[in-house]
């Protein structure tokens, strides 16, 4: 099995936010990535409030989680953990 992570990036410049959404399997070894689209996504604009939404990941490594945190990400919300160690049935 693939972890493979997709991420979708809406920015609203109206309300001034950006909500970064993971989608598939957050491991340890693709979440440097993740937390790569965040910062990006922290560059759009100044004062941009940036939202980690979680809530779609089939699967989440604890570890990878605590990565998130720990990697000094200065996003605001963090939304959601996922299924933490386990997959979605098919």
């Amino acid at each position: 099995m693939t972890s493979k992570l997709g991420i979708t990036v809406a920015v609203d410049l109206s309300s001034e936010s950006a909500l970064v959404s993971p989608v598939g399997q957050l491991t340890v070894r693709n979440v440097p990535s993740l937390i790569a689209v965040a910062h990006r996504a922290e560059s759009f604009g100044y004062g941009l409030q940036v939202v980690m939404d979680l809530r779609k990941l089939t699967a989440a490594d604890s570890q990878a989680v605590a990565m998130i945190r720990d990697s000094g990400w200065r996003g605001n919300i963090l939304i959601g953990t996922g299924k933490t160690g386990r997959g979605r049935a098919a």
